[in-house]
């Protein structure tokens, strides 16, 4: 029984995957359910057993992407802020780096017009979720303008995150690790 268990999990595990690296490469509407079967080595049976659509699978895999991004914030639990933000820093970091791939793939989902319209309320709502603990870390703090200040960084995380994942220059990664530690961690 525990065998069944883990061989459902490792193919849906996988159906993601594919169905990921498919999206991004050909387009969400270009892809089809077929396509994926096909890299995948499986009937389209099991895949809608899975997923009952193709947008269920879609679902899947943005649930994917915005868990790594919790990921960043769940594991710096620390009861000093100023901590608690640098671990933030530097999570997002590692994520880009140790995950490029991962994150190559999210962006090319992102900028298609066919999965754009699909994801982008959610990962809004996310972003702002992002920018809200960002905000209460540095309430906590006392930075000046804490709203404006999260805003700020806001648009610097995804900054460094597109410019990164445009030409994965880790020089430019590490320059703009340590200037957001410069610029949002008092006394670095």
């Amino acid at each position: 029984m525990e065998k069944v268990k883990k061989e459902k999990k490792n193919t849906k595990k996988n159906l993601v995957q594919i169905a990921m690296k498919m999206f991004a490469e050909n387009g969400y509407h270009k892809t089809s359910t077929s396509a994926i079967c096909e890299k995948a080595g499986i009937s389209t049976g099991l895949l809608f057993y899975h997923y009952s659509s193709k947008e269920k699978l879609l679902n899947a895999i943005i649930y994917l992407i915005l868990s790594k991004i919790d990921k960043i914030l769940n594991q710096t639990e620390n009861s000093n802020p100023k901590k608690e933000l640098e671990n933030i820093i530097d999570e997002f970091f590692n994520s880009l780096k140790e995950e490029r791939p991962f994150w190559d793939l999210y962006m090319a989902l992102l900028y298609q017009p066919d999965t754009k319209e699909l994801i982008l309320g959610r990962v809004l709502d996310h972003s702002k979720n992002f920018r809200r603990t960002i905000y209460d870390l540095m309430k906590k703090m006392d930075v000046e303008n804490p709203s404006d200040q999260s805003f700020e960084f806001e648009i610097f995380r995804v900054g460094i995150f597109a410019s990164y994942l445009s030409n994965h220059d880790e020089l430019l990664l590490q320059k703009a690790c340590k200037k957001m530690k410069l610029k949002y961690l008092p006394n670095y």
